[in-house]
C-alpha cells in the first residue's frame, strides 16, 4: 500500500484531538508515498446550521493553511494532498462543491452516509430491511459517480441491509456495474474492518470481483495509529486475494 487518500483530523469532531503532523509522520514510517487528507466537507445548509460530524465552515482556512504548510515542510519525504470526503446530496451537492472551490481542493472521494439528503434521508449504517432504503442508497451513489468529480467510492458497502439477499445482490451489482462503467474504484475500508463493523462486507466484494471493479485500500484514519496498517492490510489482502482481487497500489488522483 503506497497511497492513502482517506484521512480525517480533529476538525471533524469525531477523530483524535491531535496534531496533523502525527498522521504524516506515521505515514512516512509506514512507507506511504502519498497521504491524502479528506475531511468531511462543510455543507452550507440554508438555515445556517452545521453538521456535528463535519468540518465547520469557520475551520476551513485552518484546514488548508495548516496542511499546505506541512505539505511544503515534508515535500522531500512524502506527497501530501488536501481534499474532502463528500456525500452526494441532491439538494446541496453543487453548493458544497462551490463553497470549497476557492480553496482548490486536490481531490474528492465519495462517501454516501445518507439516502437523499442529510435532513430528510436515512443514515445508511443503521440496520434496515427496507428495499427503498437500499435502492435510494444505490441511486444516490450512482448519481454522485456520474458527476465525474470523484477519485473513488469509499466504504461502498456502508448500507446495512438485512432484507432479502437477492435484492442486495441485484442492487449492489447495479452499483458495481455503474462504478465500473465510469472507471471509479471501490474502497476496502480499514476503519470498518478494525472496529468489526458490518463493512467491509465479503458478499459485496464477491460481487465486485464478478463485475471486475478496481479496488483500492483506504485507512479511513481517525487517529494517527490507524495509518500504521500492518495486520489490517494483511487481512484485506488475504480476503481480497481469495476473491481474485488485487488492489491498486497507485491510482490517479
Amino acid at each position: 500500500m503506497r497511497i492513502n487518500l482517506h484521512t480525517h483530523t480533529y476538525r471533524c469532531h469525531h477523530a483524535s484531538d491531535v496534531s496533523d503532523r502525527l498522521y504524516i509522520e506515521n505515514a512516512i514510517s509506514a512507507g506511504f508515498e502519498t497521504l491524502g487528507f479528506s475531511e468531511h466537507i462543510p455543507c452550507p445548509f440554508p438555515d445556517g446550521h452545521e453538521s456535528s460530524y463535519r468540518l465547520f465552515k469557520r475551520d476551513i482556512d485552518d484546514y488548508f493553511n495548516t496542511l499546505r504548510q506541512l505539505k511544503e515542510e515534508y515535500k522531500n519525504d512524502i506527497n501530501i494532498l488536501v481534499g474532502f470526503e463528500v456525500e452526494y446530496y441532491p439538494k446541496y451537492f453543487n453548493d458544497m462543491v462551490n463553497f470549497v472551490a476557492p480553496y482548490k481542493p486536490e481531490y474528492f472521494i465519495l462517501g454516501q452516509h445518507f439516502t437523499y439528503n442529510e435532513e430528510d434521508g436515512q443514515y445508511c449504517a443503521i440496520k434496515t430491511d427496507s428495499y427503498n432504503c437500499l435502492k435510494n442508497y444505490v441511486d444516490n451513489a450512482l448519481a454522485g459517480i456520474e458527476t465525474g468529480k470523484f477519485t473513488y467510492l469509499c466504504h461502498p458497502d456502508l448500507i446495512n441491509f438485512t432484507g432479502d439477499k437477492k435484492l442486495y445482490v441485484d442492487e449492489m451489482t447495479r452499483l458495481c456495474v455503474g462504478a465500473k462503467q465510469h472507471n471509479l474504484p471501490l474502497e476496502f475500508n480499514f476503519h470498518g474492518w478494525r472496529l468489526h463493523r458490518h463493512y467491509p462486507c465479503s458478499e459485496f466484494f464477491k460481487i465486485a470481483a464478478q463485475v471486475g471493479n478496481d479496488v483500492v485500500l483506504g485507512c479511513d484514519a481517525h487517529s494517527p495509529e490507524a495509518i500504521i496498517t500492518d495486520d489490517t492490510e494483511s487481512d484485506a489482502l488475504k480476503l481480497l486475494g481469495e476473491l481474485g482481487i488485487k488492489p491498486l497500489e497507485i491510482f490517479p488522483v
